[in-house]
């Protein structure tokens, strides 16, 4: 059997001008995209940002893949999305999953593709690295994600307390993805254990209605968008 290629492609963070070159010559030439849905309907951000940096129509193929934190169903989708995916390439098509930000961080992308090899298919794939919100929200607040022997950690706001507290209290640097359910918990970790930090929050990023905020506390309360990101930095170094 001749497989279809299949391109794992990152889009960016929204602004359609920081789409890759490779990722445009790539979307040109493939005439099918994947294209992940938490809910049937649902517009796709993805989807979005590629129609708006390239003239083209696309086959279209949608992959349901809920929003949840149950992981038996999690992996009962994964599965069947990676089920659809190889009925298309195996008839010698190629096709393009595509995802905000990278294909390699926190992307459903990566769990599909563990799926594909567990079918032991030899299906012959292509990463496309995309600008990663982590990325373009460091460039937007004009501040360093890390200089010098500064750490740097990335992780999803979506951690207990304690571990969350360890976190800032233990690194120089922190990116919390995720965040936008998580600003009051984020908020008591940086009392406790972050008075030597400044947080700035950054929500949709690279979208015609990115905000920016310099003081977490003043969010408290409040709920944030979901593509929202929170930087925190020791105060005082070179970059602030």
């Amino acid at each position: 059997m001749s497989w279809g290629r299949l391109y794992g492609i990152g889009v960016g963070p929204g602004d359609p001008e920081l789409l890759t070159l490779k990722a445009r010559r790539i979307l040109e030439q493939t005439d099918t995209l994947f294209i992940p849905r938490s809910q049937p309907g649902r517009p796709s951000v993805a989807q979005s940002i590629v129609g708006q940096a390239l003239d083209k129509q696309w086959h279209i193929i949608e992959l349901l893949l809920p929003m949840t934190a149950d992981e038996s169903l999690l992996e009962q989708h994964w599965r069947e999305a990676a089920g659809v995916i190889a009925r298309h390439l195996s008839k010698g098509r190629d096709g393009a999953f595509v995802t905000l930000g990278d294909p390699t961080l926190y992307s459903t992308f990566t769990y599909i593709l563990k799926q594909l090899r567990d079918l032991t298919l030899d299906i012959p794939v292509e990463i496309v690295p995309g600008i990663s919100a982590v990325n373009a929200i460091s460039s937007t607040l004009q501040q360093a994600l890390a200089e010098g022997k500064e750490d740097l950690v990335i992780s999803p706001a979506l951690q207990d307390q304690a571990a969350l507290n360890n976190l800032i209290g233990q690194f120089d640097n922190i990116v919390l993805m995720k965040a936008g359910r998580q600003i009051d918990k984020i908020c008591r970790a940086l009392e406790e254990k972050g008075q030597d930090k400044q947080a700035f929050v950054v929500s949709r990023c690279g979208f015609a209605d990115a905000a920016i905020h310099s003081d977490i506390f003043a969010l408290r309360g409040k709920e944030m968008d979901y593509l929202s990101t929170v930087i925190i930095k020791k105060k005082g170094g070179t970059g602030q």
